[in-house]
């Protein structure tokens, strides 16, 4: 059984035709060593990649409170960061979805629930753009 990755690792898929595999063109995972400041531990956020470079995490959920942290993983630099945006942030909440747009350079946050899964379900959405880092509320009906 191998050890579980150190804080501050990610995975990665190798590039097309199984660049960085080991052996041949098959798709494989592997650790990368990560520094700055790393995500704790959570379960049901979201991850979503922007310009095929900057990994952003939202949310999630560590057992007993739901995050309305974000965090971006710079995938040249293989580096972590807190972000502090302003804006009107998303209540913590997990199981939730997310999309970006490189296009208009923002991220959607849709539902989820908060920590008292199932009756705390929620359906706003939110957009974050990531020029200003700034959060905003498109619809909370």
């Amino acid at each position: 059984m191998e050890a579980a990755p150190a804080a501050g690792s990610a995975m990665a898929m190798p590039g097309p035709a199984g660049e960085g595999a080991a052996t041949g063109p098959c798709p494989c995972w592997e650790y990368l060593e990560c520094s700055g400041e790393v995500p704790q531990s959570r379960s049901g956020h979201t991850c979503a990649l922007h310009k095929n470079r900057y990994l952003y995490i939202f949310g999630g959920f560590d057992g007993a409170n739901c995050f309305d942290d974000l965090y971006v993983l710079d995938l040249d630099q293989k580096l972590w960061r807190k972000i502090e945006a302003s804006g009107d942030r998303p209540s913590g909440r997990a199981s939730h979805s997310a999309v970006t747009d490189d296009v208009a350079g923002v991220m959607y946050i849709f539902g989820g629930s908060g920590s008292h899964f199932g009756y705390t379900n929620k359906r706003d959405l939110c957009e974050f753009c990531f020029e200003t880092e700034t959060w905003r509320v498109l619809s909370n009906p």
